[in-house]
């Protein structure tokens, strides 16, 4: 058995094009953050800062969109014309979340799937007009 590392490494870019093959921390709780001693730019320590501060990001994002997603069900936050591109802007709901949640986009990639769902159902011999 060999020390060396198996399996394909990501790949870190830099902006003169080069690239380098290495295996960065996830977060602080890495070993190689608390072991990082050689302070540079990528190094361990910032690397697994900044991809903790990311992930963190990520996490409260997913939750304001679930909890968006969660006061809005039911309401008719997306509403369109039949053909699909002009806004039926008197369907809409005009609640604060319903405004927030078109301003972000929440939900709609959902609404659209359902729409497209049921106007297959309605309209079978002919495809959706959007």
């Amino acid at each position: 058995m060999t020390a060396t590392l198996v399996g394909p490494l990501s790949r870190v870019r830099f902006a003169d094009g080069t690239q380098l093959a290495a295996d960065v921390p996830r977060d602080t709780l890495d070993i190689r953050y608390s072991a990082c001693g050689n302070h540079h730019l990528a190094c361990d320590c910032r690397e697994a800062s900044m991809a903790e501060a990311f992930a963190e990001r990520r996490a409260e994002c997913d939750a304001l969109y679930d909890a968006i997603a969660e006061a809005i069900k039911g309401h008719p936050t997306w509403a369109y014309s039949r053909d699909g591109w002009h806004v039926d802007e008197l369907g809409q709901c005009k609640c604060h979340l319903c405004c927030i949640a078109r301003k972000c986009h929440v939900g709609y990639f959902e609404w659209r799937k359902a729409r497209e769902e049921a106007d297959r159902q309605l309209y079978p011999e002919e495809e959706p007009s959007f």
